[in-house]
């Protein structure tokens, strides 16, 4: 399972990449996200009767709380940041990897910080290895 769910992810942020990179500059960013958003929120409805069944929605949205507002607005974040980058000149083969790679690194301290994850010395070679690549893949 844990093999499907991380190839959904790496599909979905293929074809997120790819649908961010070809919205016309024209466009509004907001509007845009606000129509990828509306398709977003038709695929969810329609996933409800396949993957949420038998599941009594209205207490299963009373056991949500405000990570999931937290959520929220990190995508949105993510959907106009990405956009604005690539507008802004930035390159689809690196704007993804710079983002990710600081990530990691941040979401390392943070979990060794507030999570109490343990640091060990393969995951601080691992971080070592993606600053030495984004190094590598953002200079000239």
């Amino acid at each position: 399972m844990a093999f499907l769910a991380i190839a959904l992810v790496i599909l979905g942020n293929l074809v997120y990449h790819l649908g961010q990179r070809a919205i016309p500059r024209e466009a509004n960013a907001v509007v845009a996200t606000l129509a990828a958003y509306l398709v977003a929120l038709l695929a969810t409805l329609a996933m409800v009767p396949v993957l949420a069944r038998g599941v009594p929605l209205g207490s299963a949205w009373r056991t949500l709380n405000a990570s999931t507002l937290a959520v929220g607005v990190g995508i949105v974040a993510i959907e106009l940041g990405f956009l604005l980058a690539y507008r802004a000149g930035l390159v689809i083969s690196t704007a993804s990897i710079t983002a990710n790679a600081a990530v990691a690194v941040l979401l390392l301290l943070v979990g060794a910080l507030a999570f109490k994850e343990p640091v060990t010395l393969a995951r601080v070679a691992g971080i070592g290895f993606c600053l030495v690549g984004l190094w590598l893949i953002t200079r000239p």
